[in-house]
């Protein structure tokens, strides 16, 4: 009981310190060594710094890890699609209003290190933000969902102060469109106990958005 204790209050503390940490570190290192490398570096320091050890140390290990993505809640059938057709809908804003404008010009290079960089990152933030709070804190709605969806969007402040990287919409795009989707996809990894469906959906989201982020910023 007091491993499982230390978990959980491992996990709790690692959102607001991961927050804190990628606002000082993502604006420093794009002004310290540019915004291309800067920006691969924080998000390389995010990844593999912060949301894979936590993840691992908080679920339990190897096994632990599998248990994220094996878990299931006994929801009718008919609810769970229901949450993964809404889980999917938050694909359609990034298709629409980003990805079919740049798509046609930006070619298979930025499209290729747009998926490269979606798979990586939708997959590591589905599994520490939804999966390991899930796994951890289970039917405790208040840390299972509400808590890592508030720092999901907080830590997205960190990426608008990204010296030199400029977002469409701007910060209201960037942060409320994290904090919408936090909430969004939170809810159906609470409800339906697995992260399978919303990992995919926010592969494509990311896949969409960074196609238009890579193409603007770097090839323009």
């Amino acid at each position: 009981m007091e491993i499982i204790k230390n978990k959980q209050r491992v996990l709790i503390c690692s959102a607001p310190v991961l927050c804190i940490t990628m606002m000082v570190l993502m604006p420093l290192a794009t002004a310290l060594i540019g915004k291309t490398a800067g920006y691969i570096l924080g998000f390389c320091l995010y990844w593999f710094a912060i949301c894979i050890p936590v993840s691992f140390y908080c679920s339990g290990g190897w096994s632990g890890l599998k248990e994220i993505y094996s878990q299931k809640s006994d929801i009718p059938i008919i609810n769970r699609i229901a949450y993964y057709l809404l889980a999917g809908v938050s694909c359609l804003a990034t298709l629409f209003v980003i990805f079919l404008k740049v798509a046609p010009n930006a070619g298979m290079q930025v499209l290729a290190i747009a998926f490269s960089f979606a798979l990586i990152n939708g997959t590591i933030e589905e599994l520490y933000w939804r999966g390991t709070f899930n796994k951890v804190f289970e039917k405790n709605i208040g840390f299972a969902y509400f808590y890592p969806s508030v720092f999901f969007g907080i830590w997205h402040i960190a990426l608008f102060f990204a010296k030199g990287v400029v977002y469409q919409g701007g910060f209201a795009s960037l942060v409320g469109g994290a904090f919408f989707l936090g909430v969004l996809w939170g809810w159906v990894a609470f409800k339906t106990k697995s992260i399978r469906i919303v990992t995919a959906a926010h592969i494509l989201t990311n896949f969409f958005g960074f196609t238009g982020l890579i193409y603007e910023n770097w090839f323009i």
